[in-house]
């Protein structure tokens, strides 16, 4: 059984790259044969890099090592890297380190990462990772995060990213209360220990009970990369007592970010009166953050019902959170009607969306007989009164 130094030294001057492209295909029974005491890490190689090219685009081009549980709750790099343009300073404490990601994007705007996880191995293969990657200003830590915040530790920020798969079942928690470490208890030292607390959460979990659970939260950012919610961030500050800001962020695959605060206004918005001809859909952040009314009604948006989250508007709405699409039609749903308008205008593929309304997308998909994708977009939605409506858009070219 070699060291842990000697591991280290073996796996760093391992040709990974060659060895994703000589052996791939191969299973983990067959690599034992070949490498019978590294197999099961190299055969995690073989299946996670394929899907994590994307994800980790610059950890995989310097060939560093993932495992499937660390690789499956990391951020993107995209999400890291937005996140540590929001912060700086000396030293940053992070009590969840897992692969590491954050932490490599965080060590380029503080002097100083101190990174602490309980996994020992895990630990062992962060620091090839660093070392590939020349980061020198993170310490790796082996601890749990209750233990090590007992120590004489301090720091400008501290980040959690809390394991949510943390008990005996493997289920996903997406509350505070069944989170590793469990936030809440060690709250008040972790105040003691940073002016501020930074929270990574599940993308399901509930502002309303985030408001319940926690005290001193200055902000909630609800962040979507290519309109789908992956992260909720909460930013703690112990002194903090005024109104909590909330904030939808939308990052492009292409990085370009844009966002929206709560209570933000643009003066009288422009309601242009018309034929209503365009048509929006807010995009995930804003439906998640609770935003998206307020957003729309300062953008010169219609409700299509009261209390929709669909849009409707005279002039093109242009450079906003969301789809626009311009409108083909608009008219009340019952089941006959959607019939009829399909044989007339011959369509058999549209994308389809439901909001508020009795059938989901699959279920109209199977009834009418209708492919997905193509240039058509369909979208159903009822009001409180169960007035059913379908509006048939493309998109703007």
């Amino acid at each position: 059984m070699s060291s842990p130094e000697e591991y280290k030294n073996n796996l760093l001057k391992f040709d990974l790259q060659s060895f994703l492209k000589d052996y791939a295909g191969l299973s983990s029974l067959q690599l034992k044969k070949i490498f019978p005491h590294t197999y099961k890490l190299l055969a995690a190689q073989l299946a996670l890099y394929p899907k994590a090219v994307s994800k980790l685009p610059d950890f995989t081009s310097n060939y560093c090592y993932l495992t499937s549980k660390s690789y499956e709750q990391a951020s993107s790099e995209t999400l890291a890297e937005y996140k540590a343009t929001l912060f700086s300073g000396n030293t940053i404490i992070d009590l969840s380190g897992g692969l590491g990601i954050d932490d490599i994007a965080f060590s380029r705007k503080f002097g100083k990462v101190i990174s602490v996880d309980s996994d020992a191995e895990l630990n062992l293969l962060v620091e090839i990772n660093f070392e590939k990657l020349k980061i020198g200003n993170i310490e790796r830590v082996t601890a749990k995060a209750e233990e090590f915040v007992m120590n004489n530790v301090s720091a400008d920020l501290l980040y959690i990213d809390a394991d949510r798969r943390s008990d005996k079942t493997g289920k996903r928690s997406v509350t505070l209360h069944n989170a590793s470490p469990d936030i809440l208890k060690i709250l008040d030292r972790l105040h003691e220990i940073s002016p501020l607390v930074l929270l990574k959460l599940s993308p399901l979990v509930d502002i309303t009970y985030l408001r319940k659970s926690l005290n001193n939260i200055r902000e909630i950012k609800v962040i979507s990369l290519a309109n789908e919610v992956k992260e909720i961030l909460v930013l703690l500050n112990k002194t903090h007592t005024c109104d909590i800001k909330i904030a939808a962020v939308d990052i492009s695959k292409d990085g370009n970010v844009k966002e929206y605060f709560s209570g933000i206004s643009n003066g009288s918005p422009n309601f242009v009166k018309g034929e209503q001809m365009y048509f929006f859909e807010p995009s995930a952040s804003l439906i998640k953050s609770g935003l998206a009314g307020e957003y729309a009604a300062n953008n010169g948006l219609e409700n299509v019902f009261d209390g929709s989250l669909y849009y409707t508007s005279a002039a093109e709405p242009k450079g906003l959170m969301g789809r626009s699409f311009c409108i083909i039609a608009m008219i009340p749903f019952t089941g006959s009607a959607f019939k009829k308008y399909l044989s007339d205008t011959k369509i058999s593929q549209a994308n389809i969306s439901c909001r508020n309304f009795l059938l989901k997308p699959e279920e109209i998909r199977k009834n009418y007989k209708l492919k997905d994708g193509g240039i058509d977009y369909f979208f159903f939605t009822s009001d409180k009164q169960k007035n059913k409506l379908f509006i048939h858009c493309r998109k703007i070219s």
